[in-house]
């Protein structure tokens, strides 16, 4: 089972057309500046589900490191409907590797399945396995399911309804100006070699 997921994130890798589905700047049109001291993070999200699938964009912004109070530059890009679950793991990102496997907030609920290490930009990387909820369906598999990583946030996606997307790149900026680019192909591919998207803590 991993050949065949690693065969087929290569394929991805291979036919990859980064085609700005979202703009770059910092508002609804590319003349708005960016917000002094905010992060930007352009973040490129393939659909796994469709081979010949066009990249899509993302653009977040939010301040201090903070992900938790974060905002998008506009109300169309692939993650927008994404954006409550989202900002839940964001929320409990700094507490996620304390001993509850299980935190209820309001009407959601937020399960660490499992985690694993996997070396990436010179470091051990811990990816977090979360399943979020809501209360009524609570213990039906019903709804979403992120690998998310402290330093790069949720980095792949997928859900009860057949969606699954992987981040392949993350540009970011802070200023207006380029800090970093980051590659995730080689973390998604390290994953692929892992249990991951089977284990259960």
């Amino acid at each position: 089972m991993k050949i065949i997921r690693l065969f087929v994130l290569t394929l991805v890798c291979m036919s990859m057309a980064f085609n700005a589905s979202a703009q770059k700047g910092g508002g609804e049109n590319d003349k708005e500046e960016f917000l002094p001291g905010a992060v930007y993070e352009i973040r490129y999200w393939q659909d796994m589900t469709n081979m010949s699938a066009p990249v899509y964009l993302d653009t977040m912004f939010f301040f201090n490191n903070d992900r938790a109070v974060f905002e998008y530059t506009n109300n169309d890009c692939i993650s927008c409907d994404k954006k409550e679950t989202d900002s839940l793991v964001y929320m409990i990102l700094p507490k996620i590797s304390f001993n509850e496997k299980e935190i209820i907030l309001g009407e959601n609920i937020i399960t660490r399945l499992y985690q694993v290490t996997v070396p990436f930009r010179g470091y051990d990387r811990t990816i977090y396995k979360l399943f979020i909820t809501d209360m009524k369906n609570k213990g039906t598999g019903l709804g979403e399911y992120v690998l998310v990583s402290k330093q790069f946030g949720i980095i792949y996606r997928y859900n009860s309804e057949g969606q699954v997307t992987m981040l392949s790149q993350t540009e970011v900026l802070k200023d207006g100006k380029e800090v970093d680019i980051i590659n995730m192909l080689p973390l998604q591919m390290a994953l692929q070699q892992t249990d991951i998207f089977i284990g259960v803590e």
